[in-house]
């Protein structure tokens, strides 16, 4: 009886992954499963109604060959000084960077030990390193003076601070993830489980202080630990949000599934090239996930969103896809979820996944990329296990713990010009703007991009510690 062709693609996909995860040191086999991801998506065919159109992307064949350039990445930027902003140089998973209005900077604090094993607070206390109150701050504020050309990392230490959080309900923890900003609202996706649900909080900025407008629980819309980012739209209420996770592989209540069989999902959901997660859409003034929808199309796996500067254009990332798709959001009733209409979809030509992507005050869309993917499979297995190791540590230990270093690593930025972003255009073609090696730097895992007042650029990570903080020498 022969063999499914489906079925020896799960397997060599189970061989190449234990393989990588197993031995770091056989980077040979970043082809192999680049091949086997390719030969799922073609096996799989693409589905006309997933994210960005059936011809939204480049062939299957197309990208593996994309992805098996692994064996000779990107060149890395020359002439760059990379340093971590040294108050932040402890701070471990700084996973989003957004441009206050006083010209300061907030960045999310994302607790990878909370969200892999969140246990209820009546069995273990924890559970309170999601607390506010707690020992490590959630969100932080780097002031503007940070980034003025001349200054000395002693100044950055000093004037990088938790923000102040006022009005926050005592029994919701927060755990961040991305966020967003429009005039002075901050939003913010927060994986609070068992304390709380899985939210979006707004906040009143106004410098480092943060004064809780109020959080909406969208847990029976998709379920634990799906949310990634958010962009809040032009009224500061209603937004728009991704889900990373298709509902089969939703975090407990109590923290992330675990085990040989979750794991097997996460493979086959990756193989399948399903396009199950999703774009949730909630009205101004929601109390709750009743007013809120979720939207098509769906893709393989959202992540980072942004809304234009004009406010009638979203960004999206698909990063299984690795694309970034522009929809035109058109309303009819402002009560009503409104209608995505694609615009363009860009591909990112080369073994780079897309993240966080963020509008600055000029239009421009910045992209922050990292990859190739099986050193991400690597890390990430020893992200685990390092967290595993943390939930026996007090928070305060945890806050100088020292994170897994990525190996073979590759960071990027790609800027899209306002005019190219928001125009009738043909989709944008995407040339690195910045290219880092993670064996240079000593960082990995990139995840956010964005350009200071400067000309520098501010990179965070969920998986690594710090904000980089890089310029021209």
């Amino acid at each position: 009886m022969p063999v499914p062709r489906s079925l020896m693609i799960l397997l060599l996909a189970l061989f190449s992954r234990t393989l990588v995860t197993t031995h770091r040191e056989l980077c040979f086999f970043d082809p192999l499963l680049a091949y086997v991801l390719s030969l799922s998506a073609r096996v799989s065919s693409s589905v006309s109604t997933s994210f960005g159109g059936a011809s939204s992307g480049p062939s299957s064949w197309f990208e593996a060959g994309a992805l098996m350039s692994s064996f000779s990445p990107p060149a890395p930027t020359p002439s760059l000084t990379c340093t971590r902003v040294k108050s932040t140089s402890r701070l471990y998973g700084l996973e989003d960077i957004v441009r206050a209005p006083k010209g300061n900077y907030i960045v999310s604090h994302l607790d990878l030990p909370a969200v892999y094993h969140h246990p209820d607070v009546k069995k273990d206390p924890a559970v309170a390193v999601g607390m506010p109150s707690s020992s490590t701050p959630r969100l932080w504020s780097l002031s503007k003076q940070d980034f003025e050309p001349g200054r000395e990392d002693d100044a950055q230490e000093l004037s990088a601070a938790p923000c102040e959080i006022k009005n926050w309900p005592k029994d919701v923890a927060l755990i961040p993830h991305g966020i967003s900003i429009r005039a002075d609202v901050l939003a913010v996706v927060n994986h609070a489980y068992s304390k709380g649900g899985e939210r979006i909080e707004r906040f009143r900025v106004d410098g480092r202080t943060l004064r809780h407008l109020g959080g909406i629980e969208l847990s029976s819309l998709v379920g634990y630990g799906t949310l990634n980012a958010v962009a809040l739209l032009d009224d500061g209420e209603s937004f728009l949000a991704t889900t990373w996770l298709p509902p089969v592989l939703a975090h407990g209540k109590h923290g992330k599934q675990s085990g040989l069989l979750h794991q097997v999902k996460e493979i086959l959901y990756a193989l399948s090239g399903s396009p199950h997660t999703r774009i949730v859409w909630c009205r101004a003034g929601a109390k709750s996930a009743d007013s809120c929808r979720l939207l098509d199309p769906p893709c393989r796996l959202c992540n980072g969103i942004a809304l234009s500067k004009s406010g009638r254009r979203i960004f999206v990332a698909d990063s299984l896809r690795r694309t970034i798709v522009a929809f035109d959001v058109k309303f009819a009733d402002p009560a009503e979820p409104p209608k995505l209409e694609r615009a363009w979809t860009a591909s990112l030509r080369r073994p780079l996944y897309p993240d966080n992507v963020r509008v600055d005050d000029k239009g421009d869309l910045y992209i922050a990329a990292c990859g190739p993917v099986t050193q991400f499979l690597v890390h990430q297995s020893e992200l685990h296990a390092w967290t595993d190791k943390l939930m026996h540590l007090s928070p305060a230990e945890r806050l100088h713990a020292k994170p897994p270093s990525p190996t073979h690593d590759i960071g990027a930025a790609f800027v899209i010009p306002a005019d190219q972003a928001e125009g009738e255009g043909p989709a944008p073609s995407l040339t690195p703007s910045i290219v880092l090696s993670g064996d240079e730097i000593g960082f990995g895992s990139f995840s956010s991009a964005i350009r200071a007042d400067d000309g520098s650029w501010l990179f965070g990570s969920f998986a690594d510690a710090g904000v980089l903080r890089c310029s021209a020498q």
